[in-house]
């Protein structure tokens, strides 16, 4: 279960590309501009669809970039499932997982070929784009050089500085191949791609449709809203989060200051206490202690099946305590397994992550989060120093403001125009946004600047929830959003939000 919360992590439906067999990509057809073309699907497809009966795939041709459609053609992946209702409505539904660089197609189909499907289709069609740089589009912003090296350094124990310089290295590596290939970097950001999402659903012969976004995917909507307003019917948003802040300078400190905040939780909870005392302190303590005294811990890599070391160090068990936070709001029991020295759950998080870089598409990521992010000084990242080393660990993993901040300065991304993100006026398309009171990278308080700009929006906090309500608590997620398609002119019933409240699980807890 961990392993397969951490695969979400970094998207929060990765757990679902999981399920699907990995399979090589294809070159396609070589398409005429903005005409969906049907290929042949380029993975296996699920049991229980057929192509062809259930669904169309295919290719649309896009401009690299939308001012200059007489310059170099890429090419999207797009599925269209028909309807199996007998009185379909005429807006389809748009879904885009999260990430950013997580394959729409991957996390989607199984979906599709489940039950899931069973609700969604009789309603209406459901349209997959694997958006510009995800895996099954031409060109893929797949960074094997990366993955390269976050494998190399897994069994050496390096200081921050040398490890900061492998990973340099490997960014330097992989762009050079990109512009090889003829990519610019900088047009791989959400304005191109709500871009194409306009031409190809005017392509497929949609006037409205319906977009849910998961995650990064909800920055899409909110371009979508903000140049295409037009063609929405309305918008779900799965851990929304707002395209106006500096929420990803800040995501180490607000990471900081959720462990801080679920800290005090637990001391302030006589349960919690009594089952792990002192929890702050000795998990600052392990942190140094692993950094000073690393420890080998034996993983696997799937792709041969050899059993190799892995040198956990403070800064890495930091990064894995920032990913579990993902969808484990459990973080006192999470972390005091570790201080048993238990750490079967990194064993089964590192195992996944193996196969994770050749498949998730994070120089996409890597565009995406550098062309949202303001304009930032490393030196208005604050990081209580208390947790330097867990800092150094989320940084290390792609996460950090310094991090974004070397992307955006090696690949020499184009910040989008701060006029281009803005709204010049509140949107009045309905919105539902679902999010989890414990997310640690989407805190409440962000939710004051998504109303800020979406006139016409619900927003629900879910007491034990973290980063994806979906993925946490389908079982009344799942019936708001259904509820929401079938009648967005007004909230959908909220009576399961209230009743669910945050407790802390101490059960086996040693100390």
């Amino acid at each position: 279960m961990i392993k397969k919360r951490f695969l979400l992590l970094v998207t929060v439906m990765i757990v679902l590309a999981s399920m699907s067999v990995q399979c090589g990509k294809s070159s396609g057809p070589v398409n005429e501009y903005g005409v969906f073309k049907e290929a042949p699907c380029p993975f296996p497809i699920p049991e229980g669809l057929v192509e062809g009966e259930d669904f169309t795939f295919g290719y649309v041709s896009v401009p690299m970039t939308h001012d200059q459609p007489e310059g170099k053609i890429i090419k999207l992946a797009v599925a269209k499932f028909f309807s199996t209702g007998d009185n379909p409505a005429p807006d389809p539904l748009v879904l885009n997982t999260g990430g950013p660089g997580g394959s729409n197609m991957d996390g989607f189909f199984p979906m599709l070929a489940s039950d899931f499907g069973k609700v969604l289709l009789p309603a209406r069609d459901v349209v997959l784009i694997e958006l510009r740089g995800l895996r099954y589009s031409i060109p893929d912003l797949i960074c094997d050089e990366v993955a390269d090296a976050q494998i190399a350094v897994m069994s050496k124990n390096l200081g921050y500085n040398e490890e900061k310089d492998v990973l340099v290295k490997a960014l330097m590596e992989s762009k050079k191949r990109f512009i090889s290939e003829g990519v610019n970097l900088s047009a791989f950001n959400n304005i191109e791609t709500v871009s194409d999402i306009d031409l190809i659903m005017t392509e497929l012969g949609y006037d409205q449709f319906n977009l849910v976004g998961s995650s990064a995917g909800t920055m899409v909507a909110q371009h979508m809203i903000r140049d295409y307003p037009e063609r929405l019917r309305c918008v779900i948003m799965d851990a929304g989060l707002p395209i106006n802040s500096d929420i990803f300078r800040d995501m180490v400190p607000n990471t900081i200051e959720r462990l801080k905040s679920t800290f005090r939780m637990c001391r302030e909870d006589a349960g919690c206490q009594a089952a792990f005392p002192n929890l702050e302190e000795r998990f600052l303590d392990l942190l140094q202690e692993l950094e000073n005294n690393p420890v080998s811990i034996q993983v696997q890599d799937p792709e041969t099946g050899d059993e190799v070391d892995y040198i956990l160090n403070g800064r890495r068990l930091g990064a894995f305590v920032f990913y579990s936070m993902y969808f484990n709001p459990q973080v006192p029991q999470l972390v005091n397994k570790t201080l048993n020295g238990d750490f079967s759950d990194v064993v089964e998080v590192i195992n996944g992550s193996f196969t994770n870089g050749r498949t998730f598409a994070f120089g996409l990521g890597y565009t995406i989060i550098s062309s949202e992010s303001n304009d930032f000084d490393l030196g208005d990242i604050e990081i209580d120093p208390e947790y330097k080393i867990l800092a150094d660990g989320v940084t290390l993993g792609g996460m950090g403001g310094e991090f974004i901040h070397e992307v955006r300065r090696i690949w020499e991304i184009e910040p989008i125009a701060k006029k281009r993100r803005m709204f010049k006026e509140k949107s009045n398309i309905p919105v539902l946004v679902l999010n989890g009171v414990y997310d640690h990278v989407i805190p409440p308080q962000y939710d004051a600047e998504m109303r800020a700009h979406l006139g016409n929006c619900h927003i629900f906090r879910f007491d034990d929830v973290t980063h994806s309500v979906a993925d946490n608590a389908p079982e009344c997620g799942i019936p708001m959003i259904l509820e929401f398609l079938g009648n967005p002119s007004t909230a959908p019933d909220s009576s399961c939000v209230q009743k669910r409240s945050m407790k802390f699980i101490t059960g086996g807890a040693g100390k």
